[in-house]
This record gives structure tokens, C-alpha cells and sequence, in this order.
């Protein structure tokens, strides 16, 4: 019979007041020493074991020795105009920390040497400049965030889940559109949670919505193509997140897949049915090389009898949307060099034997290289951080019809052409199987891609809002019974919205169009100046920029929360294993909100007054709650 687990209770809530739970009932921590530590073996004996720990000694005697620190500081209430100005220095110096991603311990150098060379006030060592991101900045961003949110009527939520060690993290991300600014994504929370199941990740959403008083606003779901958060690529049954949390609502919400996801996996199945599994052959070759120096120096031996630049080999993963197309041109360009190094050594791995043995490999090399490069260009185009998805839609769907035009033109590229005619001449090749193979390659990316995009015919009726073309009444009208039915316009207000729209079409004239096409100005960016346009001269446009907030705040793919994780790995590396959750948060809110460079930020916060003087005070020393 399993032992049970002690919890942090109310007895030792009041024991301990500098201890603090966290998400699980047997997990805390010390506000002291700021260690995470839980309390499931022990319960008491678990907490004073961590009193006797070095590190919290050493928090001890620091507070020991400082216990009159906060004396010392000038009353909030009034600092100087010289203290503003430092203040500003000091927050923007934080603010560059994470920035450039380095360690808030680096600071306490940077800080002596500053205040050496330029200001004797600067004081913004490891611990200021950490309690400025945590106590100031992040709080800033999220109230701006905040203020953001309560003028936007509909918003998407984007999550998904990434492992650091044993701990799953879960950032939120939330997307919506503001007429004068554009498309906006932007870091909403970010916490620990103990699983992946659907019930977890839905009671952890409904918590985020319903804390930032979102709950009426969100009218789409984004997050990754798995079983867990939408059922498969039909949608159907009750036990995944998305279902659970239109239950939970009580109303259907958008469904968003990951775009981007969806294209590489199209590609990735369409090549395992071509004669040669290029994704092992590419690992195999990578991982042959990747550490070890003797191999890598016989290989540029080859290398330069062959007449060619060595190049170091590239990995690939099936989770890196954008690594297939270079790993395979580096094998490309050193493919003879290759060729002669495993054919000449002993011990060859058998796979890569049988692959540069094979007459034909190189003419797949080059098949699959030349088709990686249009799926590549594609998740180049949906993957950016404002991309709404109708704009996802319409490069999926110009995706499709060009492998339907290489199907039916039975499409081989020059290289491939080229190498098949020497392969015929020494008869190790028939061409006409090479065919068969490439149509089969088209017709299962094609497949692949009607088959998950069925959302893409849900965004047919808001592709006029890309504005490629002078839109028409007829098509912003089936928007607007939409956006009546759904209660985000009022049905008395129909004949208000046409009369915006007659407004707005003596802007957005066929020579407008064709500068905006011409100039390949982004979807936002040509709603923006309108709406822009209409705002300084006092025209009216409140309803249709509903309608047009309504489409665009539908994110293209889920490569937002992607890029959170990229960065929190950039942050959270091996030689920061002390940085906690909490910090970790703030640093990714204030780096991912805050999107300034350090030089606009410092214009900024000088118009902060509120934030500098809490920078001059001691309240940003006091543990957030």
C-alpha cells in the first residue's frame, strides 16, 4: 500500500509564515533563501532539514547582517528629480539584463564598473536588478497588458506544454487585435502544473481566464495538433481540451491547429514514401559525425580531394519545422565527400552503406531538397509571431494547389531530371518508377493537408478581410450575421455597418490595393492605416472595425508559445539552475510584453513616473505576492 503524502497545512502555514505552497499541495517555497522544495516525505522534519541547508545559513546571516537595509531608503514620497533620472538608468539596465538574456549575478561587476566610470548613485547589482524585472517591470507589463484586454472584445488563448527536467511548464498566451496598433500576442501566464492530461490543462485555463476576467472574451482555442488538445484531426470525441473547455463555457469555441506543424508533418509523411528514409539517413550521418574530431578531420581530407568546402553537418528533429530543408543541403553540397569516406572505411553503419551504395540515392537527395524548399518557404510565411490565419489559410491553400500541379504535370526538378538521364544511360534507373513515386509524394502531402486543415474552410468567409482585393458588401455581410448572432453587434446597428463600409471602400480603392500589394504591406498593417486614417479625421468606423477585430485576432499557428519555449531555454540554461519559476516568469513576461529596444525603453520609463519612484523606494524588495 502506497504511503501518503505529506501536505503544507494550515499548522505549518503558521509555523512557518516565510514558507509559501506553490501549485501542488506538498510543494513550496522558502521566500527566505527563494528554494523550491516540497514537504511530501517529512512534512515538518522536510522544512527543518531545509532551516539547516547551507544556502538558507547563508540567506540568514545576509538578512542578519542587512536587517536595517530598507531604513536607509528615501521615502517614496519624494525623490528628486536626480533620483528619476538614475532610476531610469537603473530600470533600463535591467530591462537590457533580460534583454540579452544574461545572469543577474554578471550584474554585480557591471554595476561597480558603471557607477566607476559614469554615475556614483547607479546601484543596480544582482538583487536590485532582479527585484526591478520582478516587483516592477513584469507587474508594468501585465497592467499595460491588462488595460490592452479590457478595450478587446474577442480574444484566442494559446498553450501548450514543455518539460525543464521533471518540471512541465505551461506558458498562456493570449491574441487579439486593437484598430490602431494591429495584431498583438502577448505573454499572459506562465506556471508549473503536474501533468498534461485535458482536465489539468482545462482547469488551468478556466483559472487564467477567469483571474484576468476573460471568460466572456475568449471565442478561440490555439494550441498543437495532439489527440490530447483537439481528439485528432476529425475533432471528434468529449475526452480532449478543447471539448472540455466548450463544455466548461458553454459554447463553441474556434479551434486553431498549429499551421506551421501541419505543413512540416505533410512533408515529413510524403517522404516516407519515397524509396529512402531520409529523416534516418540524416540523423545517422549527423550523429556519425557530431563529437567526434577524428571523423570530422578525415571527412575535410575528403573534402579537399574532391575540390569541396567543408561544411559542418546540420541535426534534424521532427519537432524542428525548419531544420529538413538546410540539413539536407549540407549533405547535398558534400555529398561526393561523403560517399568516399563511408565507402573507404570499415565498419561502415549498414543503413548508410546500403544509402551511398544506392545509384539512385543522390537523385532523392535532390527530389526531396527541391520540395522541402516550397514547404519551407510556407512555414517561414505562417510562422510569424502577427500572423492571422487567414493569411495561414491562403498560403496552405496556394500550397495545395501547386503540389495538384505537380502531380498532374508529373513535375521533376532540373537536378533530379539531370541525374535520372545518367542513371538510364547505365540502366539503374526507369524513370517511369520515378514518376509513379514523385505523383505519389504530391498526392500524400496533398492529402496530408486537406485532412488537417478543415478549419481552413471555416476562414473561406473572412478571406476578404486580407484586402488583397477591394472587398465586397456581400462578403462582409456574412461576417456581420455572423458577429449578430454571436451578440458582438447589435442587430439595430446593421444599417450603421453598411454605412461604415461605403466609408471605408472610398479608402480602399483597386490603386490602394495594388500599392499595398506592390509593397507586400502585412494584413494588420493595411487595416491599421485605415482605421488610423478614419480616426484623425473623425469617421466613423467603431462597428466595422468590430468585424474586422473579430478575424484577425485568429492566430495562424501556435509557433508564439514555440518561441517562449526557445527562449525560456536561452534563460533557463545549466548555468542558471538556481532561477526559479517565479523569476523565470517575470523575465519572460517583461522580455516577450515589453517590445522595445533598450534605447526606446529608456525614453519610456522616463514618462513612468509612478514606476521610478517605486524603482527609488524599498517596496520592490518585498516578495510579490
Amino acid at each position: 500500500m502506497p504511503k501518503c503524502k505529506c501536505t503544507f497545512n494550515d499548522k505549518l502555514k503558521t509555523k512557518y509564515p516565510f514558507v509559501k505552497q506553490r501549485s501542488e499541495p506538498s510543494d513550496v517555497t522558502c521566500e527566505k533563501c527563494r528554494t523550491d522544495f516540497s514537504v511530501a516525505h517529512g512534512g515538518a522534519g522536510d522544512i527543518e532539514k531545509h532551516l539547516r541547508s547551507e544556502k538558507h545559513k547563508l540567506s540568514d546571516h545576509a538578512a542578519a547582517s542587512s536587517s536595517s537595509m530598507l531604513k536607509f531608503f528615501k521615502k517614496t514620497d519624494s525623490p528628486s528629480s536626480k533620483d528619476f533620472e538614475v532610476a531610469a538608468a537603473e530600470a533600463t539596465w535591467a530591462y537590457h539584463t533580460v534583454q540579452e538574456s544574461h545572469s543577474f549575478r554578471s550584474n554585480d561587476c557591471a554595476s561597480r564598473l558603471i557607477q566607476t566610470c559614469f554615475e556614483q548613485k547607479f546601484r543596480c547589482a544582482r538583487t536590485k536588478s532582479e527585484a526591478i524585472v520582478v516587483n516592477v517591470l513584469a507587474p508594468m507589463a501585465i497592467h499595460e497588458l491588462n488595460d490592452h484586454l479590457r478595450k478587446a472584445n474577442c480574444i484566442t488563448l494559446l498553450t501548450d506544454a514543455s518539460n525543464h527536467g521533471s518540471t512541465k511548464l505551461f506558458p498562456v498566451l493570449v491574441s487579439y487585435f486593437l484598430p490602431y496598433e494591429g495584431v498583438q500576442v502577448k505573454f499572459l501566464e506562465f506556471q508549473e502544473q503536474p501533468g498534461e492530461t485535458s482536465d489539468i490543462v482545462v482547469d488551468y485555463l478556466k483559472d487564467v481566464l477567469t483571474k484576468n476576467e476573460l471568460t466572456s472574451k475568449i471565442v478561440a482555442f490555439c494550441g498543437d495538433n495532439t489527440n490530447c488538445n483537439f481528439g485528432g484531426k476529425n475533432r471528434k470525441g468529449v475526452n480532449n481540451v478543447y471539448a472540455k473547455l466548450n463544455t466548461s463555457l458553454g459554447r463553441t469555441l474556434i479551434g486553431i491547429g498549429c499551421g506551421a506543424h501541419i505543413i512540416h508533418n505533410a512533408i515529413k509523411t510524403a517522404a516516407d514514401c519515397l524509396p529512402v528514409d531520409f529523416e534516418c539517413i540524416i540523423v545517422k550521418i549527423y550523429s556519425f559525425f557530431y563529437i567526434y574530431s577524428v571523423r570530422v578531420e578525415a571527412l575535410k581530407e575528403f573534402c579537399n580531394a574532391a575540390n569541396t568546402e567543408y561544411k559542418k553537418l546540420l541535426g534534424y528533429s521532427k519537432t524542428r519545422w525548419l531544420a529538413l530543408m538546410p540539413a539536407l543541403e549540407r549533405v547535398l553540397k558534400m555529398f561526393q565527400p561523403l560517399k568516399n569516406y563511408y565507402l573507404s572505411i570499415d565498419k561502415c553503419p549498414n543503413i548508410l552503406k546500403t544509402f551511398f551504395e544506392n545509384p539512385s540515392s543522390e537523385l532523392w537527395l535532390y527530389f526531396v531538397h527541391a520540395q522541402s524548399a516550397t514547404f519551407h518557404q510556407a512555414v517561414l510565411k505562417i510562422e510569424g509571431q502577427n500572423v492571422s490565419a487567414i493569411d495561414a489559410a491562403n498560403e496552405i491553400n496556394q500550397l495545395q494547389n501547386n503540389l495538384n500541379q505537380k502531380q498532374n504535370s508529373c513535375y521533376l526538378p532540373h537536378a533530379t531530371r539531370n541525374i535520372i538521364v545518367k542513371l538510364q544511360e547505365t540502366g539503374d534507373i526507369n524513370k517511369e518508377n520515378v514518376k509513379t513515386a514523385a505523383s505519389n509524394f504530391y498526392k500524400t502531402s496533398k492529402e496530408y493537408l486537406e485532412q488537417w486543415c478543415q478549419f481552413n474552410e471555416e476562414v473561406k468567409q473572412f478571406e476578404w478581410a486580407n484586402l488583397r482585393k477591394v472587398p465586397s458588401w456581400e462578403d462582409v455581410q456574412k461576417v456581420m450575421d455572423l458577429l449578430i448572432e454571436q451578440k458582438f453587434i447589435s442587430s439595430s446597428q446593421d444599417t450603421g455597418v453598411f454605412d461604415e463600409f461605403s466609408l471605408i471602400s472610398k479608402y480602399i480603392t483597386a490603386q490602394k490595393i495594388y500599392d499595398w500589394n506592390t509593397g507586400n504591406i502585412p494584413t494588420e498593417n493595411r487595416w491599421v492605416e485605415v482605421f488610423t486614417h478614419f480616426n484623425a479625421n473623425d469617421i466613423s468606423h467603431v462597428n466595422f472595425s468590430i468585424i474586422v477585430e473579430y478575424i484577425l485576432y485568429l492566430p495562424g499557428s501556435n509557433a508564439p508559445v514555440e518561441r517562449v519555449f526557445s527562449l525560456m531555454n536561452k534563460v533557463w540554461s545549466s548555468e542558471k539552475t538556481q532561477l526559479g519559476i517565479g523569476v523565470l516568469k517575470a523575465i519572460l513576461i517583461t522580455k516577450g510584453n515589453i517590445n522595445k529596444s533598450c534605447q526606446e525603453f529608456h525614453s519610456y520609463i522616463q514618462t513612468k513616473q509612478a514606476t521610478l519612484k517605486q524603482i527609488c523606494g524599498s517596496d520592490k524588495y518585498k516578495p510579490a505576492e
